[in-house]
């Protein structure tokens, strides 16, 4: 039976929970990521950062979250709003509870977690909670192609 390690892609960038709001917007944008995997000094998965968290601290409540017509309206204030928390540390926006799952762990297991938790990225750590990559829908998915060709 196939496992993450064999899966996963082992390349991706990482932020700390002492980088700035600024820092991680420039690293998500050059990359083109809305979501970046949070380590300390070690590598030591912590959680993750997403751009859809830092929105929600930007764009005014009364207009909602990201109803793009509002939004359009909204920009001046949404930009000062970003400029008012662009220097703060990302630990005051990262989340602490996602899932990550093991190198070791069996693809069988994945797609299950995937569809409960909604993520597109699953972050892979090995048995130390040290960040080694990441999988995502698109590795599952050829996963699932090789279990289908294999059984033909």
């Amino acid at each position: 039976m196939s496992t993450v390690r064999k899966y996963m892609m082992r390349t991706m960038n990482s932020v700390c929970e002492e980088d700035s709001i600024e820092d991680v917007i420039r690293v998500m944008n050059k990359i083109e990521m809305s979501v970046l995997p949070v380590v300390d000094d070690e590598n030591k998965f912590l959680g993750t950062i997403y751009s859809r968290n830092l929105l929600k601290n930007i764009i005014p409540e009364q207009y909602g979250f990201l109803e793009s017509h509002r939004l359009l309206y909204q920009v001046n204030q949404a930009a000062e709003n970003l400029a008012e928390i662009k220097d703060r540390k990302v630990k005051e926006y990262m989340s602490n509870n996602t899932t990550a799952v093991k190198e070791n762990d069996k693809m069988d297991n994945i797609a299950d977690i995937m569809l409960d938790n909604k993520e597109s990225y699953l972050y892979v750590v090995n048995n130390d909670n040290k960040l080694r990559g990441y999988i995502s829908r698109a590795d599952l998915l050829y996963y699932l192609l090789e279990v289908g060709e294999n059984q033909q």
